[in-house]
């Protein structure tokens, strides 16, 4: 199957952004990468920011989509479920996770459409945050304050596990778990009542 340009344009712009960041990354390079002209990238995406947040929205939509697949032997927590899914997408997916840290710490993404993009695509984890905090489960601290620990916590797992040898990553995994429970949950709560 013969990819789109518009895909042909974000899977340059996914290589190049990853490579040079967002300044080295010039539109007319994404175009040259895509094999496309610059009027094409235009036709698609107005501005480079335009791209940028349309290649995150993508990006994050693939995530959104992993965290919620069932875990195979693991109903302790959909907490607990979500985070394996997110670590493990995220190794599998370096250059993608290369991608969302480059944007998370980023001041030429606005922090603004980022949270909106988390809203639109990862409702799901805000809800469960909203419920833990109303069931006394979770800190109450501002929503977009526990998303943006979570995925912090999260990015770095994935960074760490991703240099570790295989046998080694299920227990890293583990421990982090413990450590993000303990960064956002209240102190004596279980927060692995969390199910689905």
């Amino acid at each position: 199957m013969t990819k789109s340009k518009k895909t042909l344009i974000l899977d340059a712009a996914l290589a190049l952004f990853t490579i040079n960041g967002f300044h080295g990354t010039t539109t007319a390079a994404i175009a040259r990468e895509a094999k496309v002209a610059t009027g094409t990238l235009f036709h698609h995406f107005a501005t480079k920011e335009a791209l940028i947040e349309a290649l995150y929205l993508e990006v994050k939509k693939e995530f959104a989509q992993a965290l919620l697949q069932p875990n195979e032997g693991n109903a302790e927590s959909r907490l607990t479920d979500i985070w394996v899914n997110g670590v493990h997408w995220l190794v599998a997916h370096p250059q993608k996770m290369a991608f969302i840290l480059l944007c998370s710490h980023s001041l030429y993404f606005d922090k603004k459409i980022q949270l909106a993009i988390w809203e639109e695509v990862l409702g799901f984890f805000t809800q469960l945050l909203t419920t833990g905090i109303r069931n006394g489960m979770i800190k109450e601290l501002p929503i977009p304050y526990l998303l943006t620990t979570c995925e912090s916590f999260l990015l770095s797992t994935a960074s760490y596990v991703y240099a570790l040898p295989e046998i080694d990553q299920k227990a890293a995994i583990n421990s982090s778990i413990n450590v993000i429970v303990d960064a956002i949950s209240v102190q004596g709560a279980d927060i692995h009542l969390l199910t689905r």
